[in-house]
């Protein structure tokens, strides 16, 4: 076994035992946000958008049709808003929350929900989209409970939005908005061509989304990040399929941007049986506390299949587990110091540049059990690599355990651990086993 330490300085220990970050998340709000919709279902203002005007012929805009109807369903307590087999054209309006333009405002207790996914369109018109447009599909106003989008699709037009195609300011639904979320359940839906985010729920610092539920979805062909979710305390990303983002596919995030506080704001993500191609990066956990990645099947994503990041907020008691990645430069890639990170159990394949980076100043983590197949014999497994060498501090890597990995038969031995950093504290590489 090598052991990597320098002798001037007092080694790093995570303290504590280790436990199974599944069993913080799994289990603790899923009986609410599975009956989320349900609450909302159950009141008397459910209704068929046609009965309020809407044509779902294609050419028709509907969203004043469709918006009268929702608006009844709250007003009457609730309810499910109803879209039958057609295609409701849509055109933006001044939003309801002040800011840049909206199709329809969800509100709380409502459910849209369309009889399936394949022949209920939901579709953005042609030419909607200026410079600097900060503009989604469907929006909220404010706090948004007991709420939920299911079974229709949603065509962002991308591709007639002209220059403006590729502006990342909007969304197809983003919810929350200057509030949060609570009860929400997005499910079944089909999100494409997107200008801007697919889905995206969102709270603020200090008055946090919780109990939310992102799952069965299809997302394709997004200008920017997929499905993301920030400040939250309670999120399921759980079976959706992702492809072609042009940003990250599945986006977690927490940090406190204006108060620089060093504690994560988001909480509790569990991010699981997701397949995701061909986007910038398959799974981004960034300055989040207490959440798992796994399982999920992750290929052709043009950076790395999951990355840990942190700006101010320390990312902590992280598990990365049992996913298939492949086809990437990098595994997985992680920068910054946390407060515990766990790679265990992966299957990285075909990767180009490592199957797991190091980068910056990185400390607690523990690389373990995972199965490696590189694309040469001399890509390295384990890359530790400075982003600016020579800097004052040197970054440095701390408290970081490697071991029990399996690499093919053959795999060049220098390349199994190749690291660049020249401060090194209580990093443990243990043997690899080839097979």
């Amino acid at each position: 076994m090598e052991k990597y330490e320098l002798a001037d300085e007092r080694p790093l220990s995570n303290g504590g035992k280790r436990v199974d970050r599944r069993s913080v998340i799994w289990g603790t709000f899923l009986t609410v946000t599975s009956t989320a919709c349900g609450k909302a279902s159950g009141q008397g203002g459910s209704g068929d958008v046609r009965k309020f005007g809407a044509k779902a012929d294609g050419v028709t805009d509907d969203g004043p049709a469709i918006q009268r109807a929702i608006d009844a369903a709250a007003e009457a307590g609730g309810g499910v808003v109803t879209l039958s087999p057609g295609t409701y054209l849509v055109r933006y309006r001044p939003s309801d929350d002040g800011d840049g333009g909206s199709a329809l405002t969800l509100r709380s207790g409502v459910t849209i929900e369309g009889t399936d996914r394949d022949r209920c369109i939901v579709k953005l018109a042609d030419a909607q989209l200026g410079p600097g447009s900060y503009a989604r599909i469907v929006a909220s106003k404010g706090n948004l409970s007991r709420a939920g989008l299911r079974s229709f699709r949603i065509d962002g037009s991308r591709q007639a939005q002209g220059k403006f195609r590729d502006e990342f300011g909007g969304a197809a639904v983003l919810l929350g908005w200057k509030g949060r979320c609570v009860d929400v359940i997005i499910e079944n839906m089909h999100v494409h061509d997107a200008v801007g985010q697919g889905i995206m729920l969102q709270g603020t610092v200090g008055n946090l989304s919780r109990n939310l539920r992102i799952a069965n979805n299809l997302v394709e062909r997004t200008s920017f990040i997929g499905i993301q979710c920030s400040q939250f305390d309670g999120v399921e990303i759980v079976d959706n399929e992702l492809n072609d983002c042009r940003d990250n596919a599945i986006d977690v995030y927490g940090d406190d941007t204006d108060g620089h506080s060093t504690v994560s704001t988001s909480h509790r993500a569990t991010i699981s049986g997701n397949r995701i191609r061909g986007s910038s990066i398959g799974v981004f956990l960034e300055t989040v506390a207490d959440c798992v990645a796994v399982r999920n099947i992750i290929t052709d994503c043009r950076t790395a299949g999951v990355r840990v990041n942190r700006i101010h907020g320390e990312p902590r008691n992280l598990t990365i587990e049992r996913n298939k990645i492949s086809g990437t430069p990098i595994g997985v890639a992680m920068g910054g110091d946390t407060g515990g990170v766990v790679i265990r159990d992966n299957d990285i394949r075909t990767f180009t540049t490592a199957g797991i980076e190091f980068s910056y100043n990185v400390s607690r983590a523990t690389v373990t059990a995972n199965r490696f197949v590189p694309s040469t014999t001399t890509t390295p497994i384990v890359l530790g690599r400075l982003t600016t060498p020579g800097s004052t501090p040197p970054e440095q890597l701390v408290s970081v355990i490697v071991k029990g990995n399996r690499v093919p038969r053959g795999h060049d031995r220098s390349r199994l651990f190749v690291n660049q950093y020249k401060r090194v504290v209580d990093v443990v590489v243990g043997e690899f086993i080839s097979e």
